[in-house]
């Protein structure tokens, strides 16, 4: 079985939970022992997580002289040995007939119009249409989304669809607290902070994470990891509304970041919509309790681990908070969130996507 791998993906983001999926697959499957070739690499590349990569490892191929920013909406454009196995780091599938198409789907915000408007959402929503209908096996992410990929495409086969959780970074453990901790950042960790991380747009729900601080004692703080450029009337709606009370931090390490999660009071994720979530994952993993919605696919993730509420408000977020001032309640929010975590691995999300590929191709090439 030869396997062709299309990192596309990393020409499209610098960094990214999609790159985060797609790096660690690529890594675990390499070290497979399988027959692997890469498409689509830079060996100079902005993507933090392709500068990782020492493709002098690898076989590369170069698919084509198109540029990557419109490659990424077309098909494959090169042809593939018969029986190779097909998978894209984002959405991209064959045209071949003889060939394996595998095609990982993580949400579906931009069916529900929640991410980049037209006309680059209407460009995704086709490349994803194309790929499901192409596709002979479909990967999702989560549960919630493979339900989510049935009710915008009914007509997809369920038995097409096999459902594998990401895994959980093991750079996120918790700390000895009895020494000191190593962290570069300008931070007093002894401090009450609230740990936010990540994107703030749309439906990451940043405002209501304001809203929810402004409902809190003012020895609360907001730590702000990550996420988007800030823009000044962004920074200037934070000073007006939570003066002295936080502190951004936009680019963090990942050593850095598992000190925030060891040390906050709570990491507080507002999001009402993910296809998977990666930071509460982290956070759990580090021993830190996540206030969050109870919506898609975080109570997934989550499960009986963390403080979810039904209604994605400041009030409720600030109640959830409020529970965990009960120190013998956040300790076994703690202790669930650290066994929840175990659930997610890389070597198990790599173990299954291997699996899937010999079961798509078995079903195709030895009826």
């Amino acid at each position: 079985m030869e396997l062709y791998l299309d990192n596309i993906v990393f020409t499209i983001q610098k960094a990214g939970g999609v790159s985060v999926y797609w790096y660690e697959l690529i890594k675990g499957i390499h070290d497979s022992g399988l027959d692997v070739h890469f498409l689509n690499t830079r060996s100079s590349s902005p993507n933090i997580f392709e500068q990782k990569i020492n493709y002098n490892n690898f076989r590369c191929i170069r698919e084509s002289s198109i540029p990557s920013r419109c490659l990424r909406y077309l098909p494959l454009q090169r042809k593939l040995p018969e029986a190779a196995v097909f998978h894209s780091g984002y959405l991209r599938v064959s045209p071949q007939q003889n060939v394996v198409n595998i095609l990982t789907v993580h949400d579906f915000a931009h069916e529900r119009k929640l991410a980049t408007p037209f006309p680059r959402g209407l460009a995704n929503t086709t490349q994803k249409a194309y790929g499901l209908k192409r596709a002979d096996g479909i990967i999702c992410i989560s549960e919630s989304t493979r339900k989510e990929l049935l009710h915008f495409y009914p007509a997809t086969a369920d038995k097409k669809i096999k459902v594998i959780h990401h895994g959980i970074a093991d750079d996120f453990y918790p700390a000895d607290k009895s020494r000191p901790p190593v962290c570069t950042l300008p931070l007093d960790l002894q401090q009450t902070y609230i740990l936010y991380v990540g994107a703030r747009n749309k439906y990451k729900n940043f405002k209501v994470a304001i809203a929810t601080m402004q409902q809190l004692p003012e020895h609360y703080r907001l730590v702000v990891v990550g996420g988007e450029p800030w823009g000044m009337q962004e920074t200037e709606q934070l000073e007006t509304l939570l003066p002295g009370r936080y502190q951004l931090l936009p680019v963090v390490s990942s050593a850095d970041l598992n000190v925030l999660y060891n040390y906050a009071f709570c990491m507080l994720y507002p999001s009402v919509y993910e296809g998977f979530g990666f930071p509460p994952g982290e956070a759990m993993k580090a021993g830190c309790v996540v206030v969050s919605s109870n919506f898609t696919a975080i109570p997934e993730v989550v499960g009986q681990a963390g403080v979810l509420v039904d209604r994605a408000e400041p009030a409720a977020f600030a109640g959830g908070i409020r529970k965990l001032e009960n120190a013998q309640y956040k300790q076994q929010m703690i202790d669930k969130g650290l066994k929840q975590a175990e659930m997610f691995t890389w070597q198990k999300t790599v173990q299954e996507t291997l699996a899937f590929y010999q079961d798509c191709w078995n079903h195709k090439f030895l009826k």
